[in-house]
């Protein structure tokens, strides 16, 4: 059984996430989303990691997700219920992995160990059997294909039957201790340990001893009895007797106990991703920053476009609404943004990819609308500061990563490129960047690059490629920066006169001078 929560039909094993994920953590900024959704709820965090860097790759699946999220947003209740349902099991499940290490790593398995799965299957039992009552009470009132598929799910289970097999045992785990029936062979020489049904009963001082209840050899009456509390030649052999009988009927068990922990697996991060989104919704409805279900297209579909698109990780950070963009992309294999230093280029660009990473891991995105085809990679190359981890230049390490990207590039990939190359001389950068955005033009590979290249923009610009989309940062006349950006001719400059400017006009406010 599998909750199939995040998707229709499996888990998120065996799913592949984007390729330089850390890259793209670093480039976005995504470390203030993953705060903001795990609101310092550890598993939370290590959850939602995993689910948001692994895309959804069909609108169908974007849409699944969509819908069962907004039914768990209205139905807060349940949600937080059956959240606390998979941090109990969590703990659970990572007692018994424990557990079962400790005993793996003894010598001989010990009956300890088959207790300890026993009481994990009554105690997953018992969480089963109450999720299952719990989704009943909001029967009919669920409409979710993910609500009304695990519901079903859980009523084929037979739970009932397995808890009641599991209390016959009960004896197993309440004591730990097995009443066994002896035989005996010619001469009364001990011939073999039986057990047929077990007991424990207690002797004087509290202490506990083994009763055989059954006939022995045919002859022997049920109030015999065999001390072996003293033997030791016996007791080994009765512990060894305990040990295969218990195994034996654990055995009856096992499928069971693998579909549970599977199970439990799968729910604990399905549910703590979505407590996640959630968490981060109210805290973006609290602040009043607003959300829109995005509308995925098919692979290669064309048209991208979004109305007031703006930055989340700055919104988040600032608490307030930066400068959003409107944009519709048709068809355009290469994108080129251009314009004055300052200007929004950069903030643009990660707006753009965090919407789409977002959206196809089913959530909102922070925009009045945003419609866009789903990719299959995602890559963002931005520049990087020299640090002392750098192996070698920036150039080289830029080079270097660059070339694990194409390398993992295929059908279906986006490019974000943000001041790639810039590092070197624009004689360079040019010869550099050129060559590989036409080599990405021509194999259809969608790009976005921010560049302060302006040979480059006004070669592309000058060879009327179809396909081609050139924005520029706007800027007004006296040097205001608006961080729109529009459709135009590459620029000539990046302004850089209006920054200075700015720092003389500020300079001089406090009685200083640049030049004298």
């Amino acid at each position: 059984m599998d909750a199939c929560l995040l998707y229709r039909d499996s888990s998120t094993d065996g799913r592949k996430g984007y390729d330089f994920r850390q890259d793209m953590i670093k480039d976005f900024n995504l470390d203030i989303l993953f705060r903001t959704m795990a609101r310092d709820d550890f598993l939370i965090s290590e959850k939602v990691r995993k689910v948001v860097l692994i895309p959804l790759t069909s609108p169908e699946e974007i849409l699944y997700r969509q819908v069962f999220l907004q039914e768990l947003y209205h139905f807060s209740c349940l949600t937080e219920e059956m959240y606390e349902c998979a941090r109990r099991q969590e703990k659970a499940l990572q007692k018994y992995k424990e557990e079962r290490e400790r005993f793996y790593s003894r010598s001989t398995r010990k009956t300890g160990e088959i207790l300890e799965t026993l009481a994990f299957l009554a105690r997953g039992q018992e969480e089963l059997t109450g999720l299952k009552k719990l989704l009943e009470e909001y029967d009919g009132r669920l409409h979710s294909e993910g609500m009304i598929n695990l519901l079903a799910r859980m009523r084929e289970q037979p739970l009932e039957e397995i808890g009641t097999k599991l209390k016959e045992m009960e004896f197993f785990i309440s004591s730990g201790e097995i009443g066994c029936t002896v035989q005996f062979g010619g001469g009364m020489k001990m011939d073999r340990l039986q057990i047929n049904y077990c007991t424990t009963e207690k002797r004087q001082g509290g202490q506990s001893s083994l009763r055989g209840i059954q006939k022995f050899y045919n002859k022997l009456v049920r109030k015999n009895t065999i001390p072996i509390h003293s033997n030791v030649v016996l007791r080994e052999e009765v512990a060894h007797l305990k040990e295969t009988a218990v195994e034996q009927m654990l055995k009856r068990f096992r499928p069971y106990l693998g579909e549970m922990i599977t199970f439990f697996e799968h729910f604990i991060e399905e549910t703590a991703f979505y407590v996640g989104v959630i968490q981060f919704m109210k805290r973006m409805k609290e602040i009043g920053i607003p959300l829109t279900m995005p509308e995925p297209r098919p692979e290669g579909s064309g048209d991208t476009r979004f109305e007031n698109l703006f930055e989340l990780s700055m919104a988040v950070y600032l608490q307030t609404i930066p400068v959003g963009n409107d944009l519709t992309m048709r068809d355009n294999v290469l994108t080129l943004v251009t314009g004055a230093n300052q200007g929004g280029k950069s903030t643009f660009l990660r707006s753009y990819g965090i919407a789409q990473v977002l959206m196809q891991c089913g959530m909102p995105v922070p925009a009045a609308r945003f419609s866009a085809p789903v990719y299959r990679h995602i890559f963002t190359h931005f520049t990087r500061r020299e640090s002392e981890k750098m192996d070698s230049g920036r150039l080289q390490e830029e080079l270097k990563r660059m070339s694990g990207m194409i390398c993992a590039a295929g059908p279906g990939s986006l490019f974000l490129l943000n001041e790639s190359f810039a590092s070197t001389t624009e004689k360079e950068g040019t010869r550099i960047a050129g060559a590989i955005l036409r080599a990405f033009y021509e194999k259809g590979i969608k790009t976005m690059m921010v560049t302060h290249l302006y040979q480059l923009a006004h070669e592309l610009y000058h060879e009327n490629m179809p396909g081609v989309l050139f924005l520029t940062a706007e800027r007004q006349e006296d040097g205001t920066r608006t961080y729109k950006m529009v459709p135009g001719e590459p620029s000539h400059t990046s302004y850089g006169t209006d920054l200075f400017r700015l720092l003389e006009d500020e300079l001089a406010s406090e009685g200083l001078e640049i030049f004298t």
